[in-house]
């Protein structure tokens, strides 16, 4: 029932997902809507089922209004994950009333003191460059930043197959005096486990193949992703702009870069990563864009998939619990 365009491009996404998997897709939400976007789906029905949810909780609604609505589609799927009938839930609705049920609903794994939301950002070459965190956590500490260090280390490794993923702090110069109390504090944090820790990168680093995880708090990361976001529409705005209003031979220059105009489309196309797992959960739950098309739905109900098979949970867990016992707990 979340995203702009639910619940049509929702459940087509989940019925694509069905059909290329072959894994049960539960749709949750009210019937009376789910039931006409399933019928004009072409949906395996032996591999969909609705799961009836009353209430919706809407991007405007408060803290209050969340709570309030226990029969939203966001609780019910979440109970779902937390009871063991699905594997991992997804939704393009209400980031933060996802991160806050997700966190009352399923817990955060012993040691863990806050969930992370990782960026993947596409960069020269192949590959991304993870982010994070990208917006779920404001203000934190340096043992914050060291938990969200290890937990993208996981996410990079388990998801997007890096042997071992190279992880550097979001500063203001690679020099580890540049920064200021948060970073040197984490530094020293850092170089005591055995991440592959690479002192510091600046923000035009991060799409470059310099590291494959960039820890800084929330309020930072979140910032530099709607900054990222907002200069490749503009650029890609700018050369089409060039390319229909300029001379002939622009056009002519345009017409012939146009495969070359596409890949980059594509790889920079959020639909293709289709969303993201709230690291720190003891439960599979992936954010996918609130504009989620059928594409994106597919590729998030992907990498939730991923996450369960790869046991992402459990990694996070066994990491964090190494660093606990080579350290004690830091709070």
């Amino acid at each position: 029932m979340g995203g702009d365009l639910a619940p049509a491009e929702i459940v087509q996404g989940g019925v694509d997902f069905a059909h290329e998997s072959g894994r049960r897709v539960l749709f949750v939400g009210r019937p009376e809507e789910v039931e006409p976007a399933l019928a004009g789906a072409d949906a395996p029905r032996s591999l969909v089922e609705i799961v009836p949810a009353s209430e919706v909780i809407g991007f405007h609604d408060t803290i209050r209004a969340i709570r309030r609505k226990r029969d939203s589609s966001l609780h019910v799927g979440i109970r779902l994950v937390r009871d063991g009938t699905a594997a991992g839930f997804v939704s393009a609705g209400h980031t933060g009333a996802v991160m806050a049920l997700g966190k009352v609903l399923l817990g955060v794994i012993e040691g863990v003191d806050r969930p992370a939301l990782p960026a993947p950002l596409p960069r020269r070459g192949a590959g991304y460059t993870i982010l994070l965190d990208a917006g779920a956590n404001v203000d934190c500490r340096a043992e914050h930043l060291l938990q969200f260090a290890v937990m993208g280390s996981d996410y990079a490794r388990h998801l997007f197959d890096v042997d071992r993923p190279r992880v550097a702090l979001l500063s203001i110069g690679e020099e580890e005096s540049k920064g200021n109390d948060l970073l040197y504090e984490t530094t020293a944090l850092l170089r005591r486990t055995k991440l592959h820790f690479i002192g510091n990168c600046e923000g035009n680093s991060l799409f470059c193949d310099v590291a494959d995880v960039v820890v800084c708090d929330g309020f930072v990361g979140n910032v530099a992703l709607k900054v990222a976001e907002g200069l490749a529409e503009a650029i890609y705005g700018m050369i089409k702009d060039q390319v229909t209003t300029g001379s002939l031979l622009n056009l002519l220059g345009g017409l012939a870069m146009r495969p070359a105009f596409r890949n980059l489309k594509r790889k920079m196309d959020y639909a293709e990563t289709g969303g993201v797992p709230l690291l720190g959960l003891k439960g599979v739950i992936v954010v996918a864009h609130g504009r989620s098309n059928a594409k994106a739905i597919k590729s998030a109900l992907r990498v939730a998939a991923h996450a369960e098979e790869r046991d992402l949970i459990g990694e996070i867990g066994r990491e964090i619990g190494g660093l606990r016992a080579a350290d004690g707990p830091h709070r």
